[in-house]
């Protein structure tokens, strides 16, 4: 009974899994189809239910007691499922569910499917975290224990938030919608009452001013956070970036996404946060060079990067001056990368960054991207390119992409013959065929590989390919992406392969013409 109580992140993602594989099985009735898509919204519906209503005392356990995350965007994605609308909802709030019960008022047109009215999830996930969050701390008081809950994650507003984090002692890390909920009363709670957290997730930071969470971070103890990842829509700016530097003795990971110009004109504010292990920047205009126009940045961040001794995972994005810095950055000796991804057209002119990789020997993943503006055409620059990648020997994951159209399978079957680790192998390129086949058939611990090249594969090859594949490969995903019209393959020889692929290694292949790849990007940019 309790297993099933706290798996309802599983049920989500049974649920997900009958989504996404109702064009695998056209044997499935829409009966059928229907379902399975009810039973496993009633499996998710049933698990927050019970956790709910153990938080009043109407259950036999006290289930709630027993998490350890509160999920409170999980439960938003329940609610705001049509399935779950249509078939779970009245049974959700049913009895003494009732009081967690809102509508915003407004109908819905009766031509529309589902109920005719629309939940209030705000103030749904505003009565149900504060019904279990109070629930959890009344009973620690009562037995004289300590809250177990340790994360929490939601849309939750900035009213709501210090009462909650005040009642968990045990707090380590929150995932917060907006930033703007967080603020210097949400720290200093945090401080007082949360000795053990360390690590907070924004989705966006919407305010226009970077005031709020500014506060915030600056507010908690200091050297104490020691993760903070802004994944969209990052607005902040230098007063945000100074904050950060609260924390320089502590912080190990730092993920800010969409940075704005003034942001990225401000990096070098972080130049004190030294002990970082995990870097992740990205630009959201693509539009500063800072080498050219921020010179004295530009040499502060690469000082900074080159003191960043610990440095073991750095993703640039976007970020203009990428293989400038990088060029740099690679070729010391004391900075010993284990994940690099870099991205943007700029990657492919910079033949000093080229030659710095080889340098970077510990390197288990490399993610290349460049642009459709640049790409990969002089022979000197693929083979400098190819010779600093070919001496990476640790490599798992290696992703060329973008930029690199003039691959063909002799550089393929190069990479793959050096690179024996390989577990994902994602490339792009032109006139790649069976003949790489063999040479990926020694990548024994291959598990993922999508071709993106313009391809010409045949059946036998791929077959004779899935024939040769060990119990190391189990559960591979093969791939091709962009084959060559003229070298189409027919719907019988498609699933010949899948099942193959099926029996040999429980995996699955995925194919696609080249012209159903271009109308697809088409469609996408009309829309």
């Amino acid at each position: 009974m309790l297993n099933t109580s706290l798996n309802y992140g599983r049920s989500h993602n049974e649920y997900l899994r009958i989504i996404s594989s109702e064009g695998e099985a056209p044997e499935w009735s829409k009966i059928q189809r229907w379902n399975s898509k009810y039973n496993a919204a009633s499996k998710w519906a049933l698990s927050w239910k019970s956790i709910v209503r153990s938080s009043l005392g109407a259950t036999a356990y006290p289930y709630c007691l027993y998490i350890r995350s509160l999920d409170l965007t999980n439960l938003s994605n329940l609610l705001e499922d049509s399935t779950f609308q249509m078939s779970a909802m009245d049974n959700f709030f049913a009895h003494e569910m009732a009081k967690f019960s809102s509508v915003d008022g407004t109908l819905r047109r009766r031509s529309m499917r589902g109920p005719q009215v629309r939940l209030n999830t705000t103030k749904i996930l505003d009565l149900i975290g504060e019904s279990i969050t109070r629930y959890v701390s009344e009973r620690a008081d009562e037995n004289q224990t300590t809250v177990t809950l340790e994360n929490l994650s939601g849309d939750i507003t900035s009213i709501a938030l210090p009462t909650w984090v005040g009642r968990l002692s045990r707090l380590k890390s929150m995932t917060i919608w907006d930033g703007k909920s967080l603020n210097k009363n949400v720290a200093t709670v945090i401080s007082n009452k949360c000795p053990n957290f360390d690590e907070i997730r924004i989705f966006v930071c919407s305010d226009d001013t970077d005031h709020n969470p500014a506060s915030f971070i600056k507010g908690l103890r200091q050297d104490s956070l020691h993760s903070l990842e802004v994944l969209s829509n990052c607005r902040v700016g230098p007063t945000f970036l100074t904050a950060l530097t609260h924390h320089s003795g502590s912080l190990k990971s730092l993920r800010l996404q969409s940075l704005n110009v003034e942001a990225i004109k401000s990096l070098n504010i972080l130049q004190s946060c030294t002990l970082l292990e995990t870097l992740d920047l990205e630009d959201s205009q693509h539009t500063v060079d800072l080498e050219a126009t921020e010179n004295d940045v530009f040499l502060d961040i690469v000082e900074w990067l080159g003191r960043c001794e610990k440095l073991r995972e750095l993703v640039l994005n976007r970020i203009v001056c990428a293989p400038a810095v990088l060029k740099q950055v690679c070729s010391r000796n004391n900075i010993r990368l284990r994940r690099l991804v870099v991205t943007g057209p700029a990657l492919v002119s910079d033949t000093d960054f080229h030659r710095a990789i080889s340098n970077q020997t510990d390197l288990e993943v490399l993610e290349l991207r460049g642009g459709s503006d640049e790409v990969f055409r002089v022979r000197d620059d693929i083979d400098n390119l190819l010779a600093s990648i070919c001496q990476l020997t640790k490599l798992k994951g290696l992703t060329l992409m973008e930029s690199f159209e003039y691959f063909s399978s002799n550089e393929i079957k190069r990479l793959a013959k050096s690179l024996p680790l390989l577990e994902k192998f994602h490339f792009s390129g032109y006139g790649i065929g069976d003949e790489i086949l063999p040479c990926l058939s020694n990548l024994h611990n291959l598990r993922d590989v999508s071709i993106a090249a313009i391809s010409n594969f045949t059946l036998g090859g791929l077959l004779a390919y899935v024939s040769t594949l060990r119990d190391s490969n189990q559960g591979l995903v093969l791939s091709v992406m962009s084959q060559n019209s003229d070298q189409d393959l027919a719907p019988l020889e498609q699933q010949l392969i899948r099942e193959g692929m099926i029996a040999k290694v429980d995996g699955k292949f995925d194919f696609a013409l080249l012209r159903e790849v271009a109308e697809s990007e088409f469609d996408s940019a009309s829309d």
